[in-house]
């Protein structure tokens, strides 16, 4: 413990600020599919290539997350089991397109195999796969701290796309118990070095838990009110 402490300003009742407390895991999704626009602005939240930056090695990419070294090692993978707008496929993600190219694979019947046998996965309608193409960190970093490097930009990705989906109504449920072997060959990736890391679920959650903090013992409690209209609005559509 500290002899003394210094309180910090109640946060404001901002728009973003009652983003994060609308972000909420549920597991338990309604049986409706999410659609194409929210799926993108996922994608486009996590990683969507935004322009390019000059540097004294050349231009380097610039994205909507940070990247150590601007290496930018992540791909997007999506299985879409019921998304309005999409046929049922493996697709990838193109950021600087901001579009999804269909994979020769078909989607499996059941997913639970390839995220731990997790029984709550086979109701989502949308996963998304992040997979690290190591290589692209590897040609500047050649310690074994970039590899930490690499994990610490999925967390940041993924928060992005947590956000992005709480804004849209959704939830995003991440999980890092992945089958790498079975993954791999559904996606089609053949190198060692392009490795599945992590992933999310897209879905409309069944319940949302009220966006409320309760107070923290020897300090104040930050209680901004419910979450943005916006918000209110799109969850009850």
């Amino acid at each position: 413990t500290h002899e003394t402490t210094n309180p910090l300003p109640t946060p404001p009742e901002n728009a973003l600020n009652r983003l994060f407390l609308a972000r909420r895991t549920c597991r338990e999704p309604v049986n409706r599919p999410i659609t194409l626009a929210q799926l993108g602005d996922c994608l486009f939240a996590g990683l969507r290539l935004i322009g390019e930056v000059e540097t004294e090695t050349g231009p380097l990419p610039l994205k909507t997350t940070p990247s150590g070294g601007a290496r930018n090692p992540f791909e997007a993978y999506v299985l879409a089991r019921h998304v309005e707008g999409l046929e049922p496929g493996i697709f990838h993600y193109a950021g600087s397109q901001h579009s999804l190219c269909r994979l020769p694979a078909r989607p499996p019947e059941t997913v639970a195999e390839l995220l731990g046998d997790q029984d709550w996965v086979e109701a989502m309608p949308c996963i998304v796969f992040l997979v690290a193409y190591l290589e692209r960190t590897m040609w500047k970093y050649s310690d074994s701290n970039a590899y930490r490097v690499v994990l610490i930009e999925a967390g940041h990705i993924g928060q992005n796309i947590m956000l992005a989906a709480a804004a849209a109504g959704l939830s995003a449920c991440p999980t890092a118990a992945l089958a790498h072997t079975a993954i791999r060959h559904l996606l089609g990736l053949t190198r060692l070095t392009h490795a599945p890391l992590y992933a999310l679920t897209l879905s409309h959650p069944a319940e949302m838990v009220p966006a409320r903090v309760s107070p923290v013992r020897g300090g104040h409690s930050f209680r901004p009110g419910p979450a943005a209209p916006e918000v209110q609005e799109m969850r009850r559509t």
